[in-house]
């Protein structure tokens, strides 16, 4: 049955969307982290989809705004990558005791689940169009920024100009959304290219692509190479579906939900 629900977390309470399966009958526990910004509001309802999905197949499941984003108590603008971390434990330690750990992310969220991956004993990390370099994420948001200046017609700035105003612990509006220095610092820290962050069993990586047959994006196989020398299992899958997460109209990806449910692992 789904239910929402508040978290007591370090700064304040975090909605949660869950599942809970009767006392021994559930196969797994599952935390899924969503991306942050639009991309959350854009793919809301098919996160929500896939907490139904793993409800169906006997999962406790449990799917956290992280504080400052979504339904959650606090602003964005007061968010670090520490309180997120705390918001992510506190959604794990919501979750009955007893069956196997899954952590399945969209997006950014699955630099959040590598790194919850090292403080949780993890059966399978399950990453969906993964976002590999956080540096790489903390640019692309600057580039919006400097975009949207230029169509607002206000004073140029560059890429510098920002991140030395970051580094002054100023805090940045961003396509509406205020980065905190510290945020920015902690996002920049991620990086799925560091095999010993992969503690999980098993690595399931999806992708999603405009057409049959293509293959991964050359940086999302260079992580999945160096995982795999590391000695981790590393499973490839990639599938035919709108990036959900950008489209201006609503865009639906059932066959995604289904493939998650029926990754290697869970």
């Amino acid at each position: 049955m789904i239910a929402a629900e508040f978290l007591d977390s370090r700064l304040g309470r975090i909605f949660c969307l869950q599942a809970r399966q009767a006392q021994g009958l559930a196969r797994g526990r599952a935390v899924v982290l969503p991306p942050f910004g639009e991309e959350l509001n854009k793919s809301r309802h098919v996160l929500s989809a896939l907490v139904r999905h793993l409800d169906a197949h006997s999962f406790d499941v449990v799917l956290p705004d992280l504080y400052g984003t979504g339904d959650s108590e606090g602003d964005f603008a007061d968010a670090d990558l520490n309180t997120w971390r705390a918001d992510i434990d506190a959604a794990v330690a919501s979750l009955p005791t007893g069956p196997r750990l899954h952590l399945i992310a969209l997006r950014a969220g699955a630099l959040l689940a590598v790194d919850a991956a090292a403080r949780h004993p993890v059966d399978s990390l399950t990453l969906i169009h993964p976002v590999a370099d956080g540096r790489q994420l903390l640019n692309q948001l600057l580039r919006l920024r400097l975009a949207g200046g230029l169509l607002g017609g206000g004073q140029q700035e560059t890429a510098a100009e920002l991140r030395q105003r970051l580094g002054a612990g100023e805090t940045l509006e961003i396509a509406g959304y205020a980065i905190s220095a510290a945020l920015a610092g902690g996002i920049e820290s991620l990086n799925l290219g560091t095999p010993d962050c992969a503690t999980a069993r098993r690595v399931n990586w999806i992708e999603l692509v405009a057409e049959q047959g293509r293959a991964l994006m050359p940086t999302s196989q260079r992580v999945v190479e160096a995982w795999q020398a590391a000695g981790v299992e590393v499973t490839t899958d990639t599938l035919v579906c709108d990036s959900f997460w950008a489209t201006q109209e609503i865009a639906y990806c059932q066959d995604l939900v289904d493939r998650v449910c029926n990754m290697p692992g869970l």
